[in-house]
């Protein structure tokens, strides 16, 4: 018997321990549950890049583990940054695409405002659930987004870096006016202190160009003058169609009352002979509308540099160079249209040629200045001027 009791002890002890490590591996199992790295909104691209940088560390560090994406934003636009994100953490990480799971989990709640999280989902754990985001698309109305914005004349510089993420107004503006059949959107433009004449109306058509990717009706959108302010801005608007407009039209624009610099622009973003007729037709518009005000167009070109011999006898690697435009003949090329088409001679198109200043690449300074006012000195801030880039405000 007590030979019997002990190995019956034996097996007592053997299947408490079984148990109990069964136990331990359940309870491991059960805890195994998905971690948030991080979240964000609209970002640059430096900043996006180095949170998803952030997160294929992780994952690198985890190789049992997968990274999971959860987009909220409007329809179509989520779906489009769950690719972009997957597509920089395999093309540009190295990660394999099964290791990175994407959902989209409907409108945000921020209408105005896109928001992306990042997941660490550990082995056996299951994959975090979207929230629920209640919006208002249905019923919204009122003023959706008031944005300060600049005037590029046209010109659209490639993004050095990339492109970051944006905000989610204007597409929201469309995914509201797609649930809303009876709605407007009315698209409200105010001329700040330093805008050209008619600005107004090319920052309006921006914004319709932007949305016709969104198949809006045209004759569901209603565009206003607000008038004049300190700043530039553009608003949105969605309202009703049996309610009066939000805004009341200015009427017409006020003459041009001061010298106002339209901008610096930079070779970079005028190799491209798409940016060369934008800005033309900018400028031969402001022309047109403020019929006595002058255009005076400051050149800067880099001079020319000698060649320098190379020391050894071995040939230098190929480059493959961009032609540079020629300034001088794209300007005087400006200069004969606007003659032969709009009789507009050197009084009211005034172009001085000068070379750049120090650690300053090639390009055009624009002045639009009132009849009857001095011409402004064109080196009185010696301090190289910042490139002027696109707000972001919408891609063309």
């Amino acid at each position: 018997m007590p030979r019997v009791a002990l190995i019956l002890g034996i097996f007592v002890a053997a299947a408490f321990v079984l148990c109990g490590s069964h136990a331990v591996s359940a309870q491991k199992r059960a805890k195994a549950i998905a971690r948030k790295l991080d979240e964000f909104g609209s970002v640059s691209h430096c900043d996006v890049t180095a949170r998803l940088d952030n997160l294929a560390i992780e994952l690198q560090n985890t190789p049992s583990a997968r990274g999971h994406i959860i987009s909220y934003a409007p329809p179509g636009m989520g779906e489009r940054l769950l690719e972009l994100v997957k597509g920089y953490l395999v093309e540009s990480r190295g990660l394999r695409p099964s290791r990175i799971t994407t959902t989209y989990g409907g409108r945000n709640s921020d209408l105005t405002q896109p928001r992306i999280e990042l997941w660490i989902v550990p082995k056996n754990a299951p994959l975090p659930e979207p929230e629920n985001h209640t919006t208002d698309v249905e019923t919204f109305k009122g003023l959706l987004l008031d944005q300060e914005i600049g005037d590029d004349f046209g010109v659209q510089y490639e993004a050095e870096m990339g492109p970051g993420i944006g905000g989610t107004a204007r597409p929201s503006f469309a995914d509201i006016l797609h649930q809303q059949k009876n709605a407007i959107g009315y698209i409200v433009v105010y001329s700040g202190e330093t805008a050209t004449p008619g600005a107004w109306r090319h920052l309006a058509q921006d914004e319709i160009e932007y949305l016709k990717p969104f198949n809006v009706e045209a004759s569901r959108l209603k565009v206003i003058f607000g008038g004049h302010q300190k700043e530039t801005k553009v608003q949105l608007w969605i309202s009703p169609k049996d309610e009066p407009p939000p805004v009341r039209d200015a009427g017409p624009e006020l003459p041009l009352g001061k010298t106002v610099k339209a901008g610096d622009f930079y070779i970079s973003g005028l190799y491209d002979k798409q940016n060369q007729a934008n800005f033309f037709k900018r400028l031969a518009d402001v022309l047109r509308t403020e019929k006595t005000a002058r255009a005076f167009l400051v050149v800067r070109l880099e001079p020319p540099t000698a060649d320098v011999p190379i020391a050894n006898s071995e040939k230098p690697e190929p480059v493959e160079e961009t032609e540079e435009p020629d300034l001088t003949k794209v300007v005087e090329s400006w200069r004969a249209e606007l003659l032969k088409t709009d009789k507009i001679g050197p009084d009211r198109f005034i172009v001085l040629f000068t070379t750049t200043r120090e650690t300053e690449s090639s390009q055009l300074s624009l002045w639009i200045v009132p009849k009857g006012q001095p011409l402004p000195d064109p080196n009185e801030d010696e301090e190289p001027a910042a490139e002027q880039k696109p707000q972001e405000q919408s891609p063309k």
